[in-house]
């Protein structure tokens, strides 16, 4: 805890300026990006970048900040996904803003028992609980068809109108306007789990995850603090579900596979654990990994692994640790 609480006070106040003012010019730039390219595919693929960063960054928050190791993270996007996507298409209302909420809220009251038996664990038994726990998701999906359209998935879901205070922005098919839309709950969601990381909630969580045994022995309540943190990550995962759903109109239990999973845990190493904003890095750099050497060899999962030991052997701390050490003129 002394490391973590000693880290948040030596930040110098020239760096923190600078830090703003490069997040501000870089949410402008992606801001202004789809009206100056205007080619759908990369506009999507930002997009794409956006959201799995969104999911990179939920799992930080377990593994990065609290030592819990979620081996299906990725279920908790899926089910979130699924359920704003009955919502869209068998509801009352066609409104984004209810599917919204009601797939976050849904995701959470299935999360949060599920977290409450996890957190009684640590270490390999909880990753293994989310293994089991994920796989039972994942055929829950696959087998009920009537509901989740089984091995086909959930299609046919409808591209509401996005309105804010009664005010219709355009239609969510549109691919500038979902765009957009994700890159501000995106950063919503970026900004709030930062300030909450960087309050004292977050400290203590940085003191479980160093040493869970001193930490309970000075008081803290181990178990709820864990189970804070998990859903705190379940719920930023859930949003990120929904955008999923919006900005794919599809959703298939592919998604919630241990592939998937994996994948995702791929991008907080490669980001780097610990930083937030390491998780879109890792989550950027993977995606586009994936899409440029599937374009080459439908063998691209070799070629993606490979690459992704390589730079965990020679960049341990991830890109977010490469930046540290060039920041702090570090050698080696």
């Amino acid at each position: 805890m002394k490391s973590g609480t000693t880290s948040r006070s030596l930040i110098p106040p020239q760096r923190k300026f600078f830090g703003l003012t490069a997040g501000l010019i870089l949410v402008a730039l992606l801001a202004v990006f789809p009206f100056v390219v205007s080619n759908r595919f990369y506009i999507r693929l930002l997009n794409e970048m956006f959201i799995y960063g969104l999911l990179a960054m939920s799992l930080d928050v377990l593994l990065g900040f609290t030592g819990l190791l979620s081996f299906m993270h990725t279920s908790y996007l899926g089910i979130a996904a699924y359920i704003a996507g009955l919502v869209l298409k068998h509801g009352p209302q066609k409104s984004l803003w209810l599917a919204l909420l009601v797939g976050v809220l849904a995701t959470q009251v299935i999360a949060v028992p599920v977290g409450w038996v996890q957190v009684r664990t640590g270490g390999l038994p909880f990753a293994l609980l989310t293994l089991a726990f994920g796989m039972m998701y994942f055929t829950v999906v696959w087998k009920w068809y009537g509901v989740t359209g089984g091995d086909d998935g959930l299609m046919g879901i409808p591209q509401p109108d996005l309105s804010l205070f009664g005010w219709v922005l355009g239609n969510s098919g549109n691919p500038v306007l979902t765009y957009l839309f994700t890159l501000f709950i995106v950063v919503i969601c970026f900004l709030v789990t930062y300030r909450i990381i960087r309050s004292p909630f977050g400290a203590v969580l940085e003191s479980i995850r160093e040493n869970e045994e001193r930490a309970a022995f000075i008081g803290i309540n181990v178990r709820r603090y864990k189970l804070l943190g998990w859903t705190l990550a379940c719920l930023l995962a859930s949003v990120a579900g929904v955008l999923f759903i919006l900005y794919k109109g599809y959703i298939g239990p592919t998604t919630m596979d241990p592939f998937a999973g994996a994948a995702v845990l791929m991008m907080v190493l490669l980001g780097g654990m610990g930083s937030l904003w390491g998780a879109f890095i890792g989550a950027g750099l993977f995606i586009f990994m994936q899409d440029y050497i599937s374009t080459m060899t439908e063998h691209w999962e070799i070629f993606v692994g490979l690459i992704v030991v390589l730079l965990v052997i020679f960049l341990p701390r991830g890109f977010a640790g490469l930046v540290d050490r060039l920041r702090n003129g570090e050698k080696g």
